[in-house]
């Protein structure tokens, strides 16, 4: 407060005739400083500079406390560079290189001033075809333009993409792709003044995928069976079981339940207590999220009288690959057989029987060759065997070697 004392003057000397001048006197008013946001004095649009050659782009702000300072470029923090450096006056750039080019934007606030801006969630972990949404609250202005940035490049409004919100604080994104994910910013602007924050989104291949389960394995009657399937997927994927392509009864022999492990991914659980032979069979696990299915299944044995469930009549189509299934309960058998009018299959190429879980597959299928009765046939002792039969009827026109010649 003492330098509001004292008088001062200004005087000039000539350098060649010595003679000097002095202004008139005035007084310096010093007053109690007053807090007060960031007001920017000075400021640049444009700067053009020779390569290797040194710039400077001002940027000075008054205001109490002294404002502090940040650089941006192309709407990304500036990186740390021995070239630049923050001067008295803005920013220095020293032996300016091709790669310096951009839009440079400089950043003032302090503990009374200017507008922040934040981005909320601050983490974004998201899959390819979900939706993401984001939102930018700002603080210190009502009065700003609010504008979205993804990568450096601005975001407008489209079919997938929505702006909501009174001043455009809202982005919401649908059907991700994975070159959407990258660096997403919003830019609150008033006047001189301007605020961002910005949030990495992270789009995976949230298909799921199954991490650990169960194999193969031979019970007897009344044991405890306990199968689990442990899946990863974004979003999280749900779980279903299923027994010989039927849901497992939930009863009170029969538990299923669900829970998320340290590491974020499903487990979930069949638990079969007091196990009767009926329970034996091909136990599957069918986890989907909207990213995707994935299932994984093995065969639970219970030992018992060998039998084969019902088989329903099936109906294919004429040109498709189809499949029949002979669902055999009780352990041990011997082996599992097809026979299509009394003939063991298969018989040609287009047949295909899997002994060790029952399936036979029919590739191409023709009305005229495939349609029919179909025999399974299950071995359970070596003098001893039980049947069940399908009849399997086509749909679709019969093929013929000549159809395609008289369409010429």
């Amino acid at each position: 407060m003492e330098d509001g004392l004292y008088n001062y003057r200004c005087m000039t000397r000539h350098r060649y005739t010595g003679e000097t001048r002095q202004s008139n006197s005035a007084r310096l008013i010093v007053s109690d400083p007053a807090n007060s946001a960031p007001h920017i004095l000075d400021s640049f649009e444009r700067r053009e500079v020779m390569s290797s050659h040194r710039v400077e782009l001002p940027c000075k702000a008054s205001g109490h406390p002294a404002p502090k300072y940040r650089w941006l470029k192309d709407n990304r923090p500036l990186e740390p560079d021995a070239r630049f450096r923050q001067s008295v006056a803005g920013l220095l750039i020293e032996r300016a290189q091709p790669a310096d080019a951009g839009a440079y934007v400089c950043e003032v606030w302090n503990a009374y001033g200017t507008a922040e801006a934040v981005v909320s969630p601050r983490k974004v972990k998201g899959s390819v075809g979900s939706q993401v949404s984001l939102s930018c609250g700002v603080t210190g202005s009502e009065e700003y333009q609010l504008s979205w940035y993804r990568n450096g490049e601005l975001i407008y409004p489209g079919s997938s993409v929505r702006v909501t919100g009174q001043n455009r604080e809202n982005l919401v994104m649908g059907g991700m792709a994975k070159s959407d994910g990258g660096a997403y910013q919003c830019f609150a602007r008033h006047g001189k003044m301007a605020a961002q924050d910005f949030v990495q989104v992270i789009l995976e291949d949230g298909t799921p995928k199954i991490l650990s389960s169960f194999s193969e394995k031979v019970f007897n009657v009344n044991e405890f069976v306990s199968l689990a399937c442990l899946v990863k997927g974004t979003p999280e994927p749900r779980v279903a079981w299923t027994l010989d392509d039927e849901p497992v009864a939930r009863d009170s022999r029969h538990r299923i339940s669900h829970h998320t492990n340290g590491e974020g991914h499903a487990v979930s659980h069949l638990n079969i207590s007091q196990t009767q032979v009926p329970d034996g069979g091909v136990y599957r696990c069918v986890c989907n999220n909207s990213a995707g299915t994935v299932s994984y299944q093995a065969r639970i044995n219970v030992r018992g009288p060998a039998s084969i469930r019902p088989m329903k009549n099936l109906t294919a189509i004429a040109g498709r690959d189809m499949y029949i299934h002979c669902r055999v309960i009780g352990y041990p058998y011997y082996s599992i057989k097809w026979y299509k009018d009394s003939n063991l299959l298969p018989y040609n190429h287009r047949q295909r029987a899997f002994e060790n879980n029952g399936t036979l597959k029919l590739y191409d299928v023709q009305k005229d060759v495939d349609e029919g009765e179909y025999t399974c046939n299950v071995l359970v002792q070596p003098q001893l065997s039980t049947h069940q039969s399908v009849h399997v009827s086509v749909k679709g026109k019969a093929s013929s070697p000549f159809s395609d010649w008289s369409q010429r």
